[in-house]
């Protein structure tokens, strides 16, 4: 059955400013069972305190209440980007024949005590989730769908991944007075930065 409101989120999503258009998404349920790709190397993308898709929900969306004025719209339009990861993410774990991991603890996100920190933390989070994903790209191996399928879901999650470090360092720049001060607050991400930004 199609699941009219899924299409109509995945609509808005997927013209917003803060998900990659020039990367499609594919079809996660066309995954199959034992087709070489195994569920559980996504299940990190659930559980961990530092690259879930759920993780970035939750700390973007209250960095948006937080730091309304300043970041809000850009923090909570990457949020609406990160559920769409999420579903996806879900949904390929489940064809895959996996089962969701069980219980989430959202106890360790850390906000930051200002906009700019704010930022630099989402920044380290994003760099942590485009490493991740890559990490499951060097287990990918055949010429099966299901590879063929999560190589497409793993490009368009590290498309937006990047183009929200993209968005997030340009805000940093922006806040920040000058360069210096720049380089300062995003010290040690600043390689990564450069590396990953669109």
């Amino acid at each position: 059955m199609i699941n009219y409101s899924d299409r109509m989120a995945d609509a808005l999503v997927d013209v917003l400013r803060y998900s990659n258009a020039n990367v499609e998404w594919p079809e996660p349920s066309d995954l199959k069972p034992n087709d070489g790709v195994s569920p559980e190397w996504f299940y990190p993308t659930i559980e961990s305190e530092l690259y879930s898709e759920i993780s970035s929900i939750l700390q973007y969306t209250q960095q948006a209440g937080l730091y309304d004025d300043t970041i809000g719209e850009l923090t909570l339009g990457i949020a609406l980007v990160e559920m769409k990861h999420y579903a996806s993410v879900r949904d390929a774990i489940i064809a895959l024949g996996g089962t969701l991991p069980q219980p989430y603890s959202n106890k360790n996100i850390i906000l930051g005590n200002t906009p700019v920190e704010a930022l630099a933390l989402a920044a380290e989070g994003e760099i942590a989730t485009i490493k991740f994903y890559k990490s499951i790209e060097l287990k990918l191996s055949g010429n099966t769908d299901s590879v063929n399928i999560t190589r497409q879901l793993l490009n368009k999650l590290i498309a937006d991944e990047r183009l929200h470090l993209t968005l997030i360092n340009q805000k940093l720049k922006s806040m920040t007075d000058d360069k210096e001060k720049y380089e300062t607050v995003v010290k040690n991400l600043l390689p990564e930065i450069e590396a990953f930004t669109l």
